[in-house]
């Protein structure tokens, strides 16, 4: 849930401009600058950290391994693990690590959040953590403090513990390795599992008989789990599930009408790779596709625009496992 703002780190809550300009407030201003200013000086001496670990950006600076990757510029992607803590408490703010997701007291509004590795534009970040991933190479973890105004401006410093993984320089041309080395993984080939654009495979073929196959203005019923391939570390891994009906009482629900199909309900967004794919369903399927970065979400993503994180990264290859349950008629109903 790493916060993406403007790359100069302009925005300011309107509560603080309120507060600057307000003479008969400034002694409240004082207090909370010299309260914050403790706080720091506290966590230093308890924690052995030295001015000497400050940067010239203002935060500080303390490796806990070394990388020996690249170091990210301005516009690459990094891969990020992370954990954001309230210097004053110990409280999480956010987090990327789902070991960490019964202790942080906000996850339960965020119920698509995706744990697990974080993808994203270096530079776009909060100022403090901007700085600190151009201090660090890839392989590398390091802890920052940063004064609230490298983080949210609110008087509250905050600890991060990132560990980079990856600097991508070219999206596209890594999420196209991934999507070749994932097929590769499952078998596929593009003969045998191509289509339109994406690549599929049923799992449970239906016997022939009388199912139906979908037809224009048919209502498909079915289950579905959308999951991110990650392609960093010495393996391929498709198990961060990002949307799933599986566990709902009733199935989605979607009337097909080709490439402008509506998003059913049940689903956060559906992708153009998914709307064609399903006239390749009958009843009774079970299927596995896979969907290229172009079929997916593109260079768009999906975003939770109420809590402000990212769902699907940017260049992100996706798999769906789906199951049809019942295909209906126009006159059905």
């Amino acid at each position: 849930m790493i916060r993406i703002v403007n790359k100069l780190n302009l925005w300011i809550p309107a509560a603080i401009l309120l507060l600057s300009a307000s003479g008969c407030l400034q002694n409240d201003w004082e207090e909370k600058e010299e309260n914050e200013k403790k706080l720091i000086q506290d966590y230093l001496s308890a924690n052995g950290i030295s001015e000497e670990q400050k940067t010239e950006g203002g935060i500080y600076y303390i490796e806990q391994r070394e990388g020996t990757g690249l170091t990210p510029e301005p516009d690459n992607y990094v891969i990020i693990d992370y954990v954001g803590r309230y210097i004053d408490g110990n409280v999480i703010h956010e987090t990327s690590y789902d070991s960490l997701k019964d202790d942080w007291e906000n996850a339960v509004y965020y119920t698509n959040y995706v744990y697990g590795p974080v993808k994203f534009i270096h530079g776009f970040s909060l100022a403090g953590i901007n700085e600190g991933l151009s201090l660090m190479k890839e392989g590398g973890k390091a802890r920052l403090v940063l004064p609230s105004d490298k983080a949210f401006y609110d008087f509250r410093p905050m600890v991060y513990e990132i560990e980079l993984h990856k600097v991508i320089t070219n999206p596209v041309a890594y999420e196209d390795s991934v999507l070749d080395e994932y097929l590769v993984s499952l078998g596929f080939d593009s003969i045998n599992n191509y289509y339109k654009g994406i690549y599929y495979k049923e799992t449970v073929t239906p016997d022939p008989g009388d199912q139906r196959v979908v037809q224009t203005n048919d209502t498909i019923l079915f289950r579905f789990t959308g999951r991110l391939v990650d392609g960093f570390g010495s393996e391929i891994k498709d198990n961060r599930v990002f949307d799933t009906n599986v566990g709902d009482e009733e199935p989605a629900r979607m009337v097909y009408t080709g490439t402008s199909t509506a998003r059913p309900e049940a689903m956060i967004a559906i992708p153009d790779g998914l709307k064609i794919a399903f006239d390749t369903l009958r009843e009774g399927t079970h299927a596995t596709f896979v969907l290229p970065y172009k079929q997916a979400f593109k260079d768009v993503g999906v975003f939770s625009t109420i809590y402000g994180y990212t769902v699907v990264p940017k260049y992100q290859t996706v798999v769906y496992d789906i199951t049809v349950e019942d295909i209906r008629s126009a006159t059905e109903k």
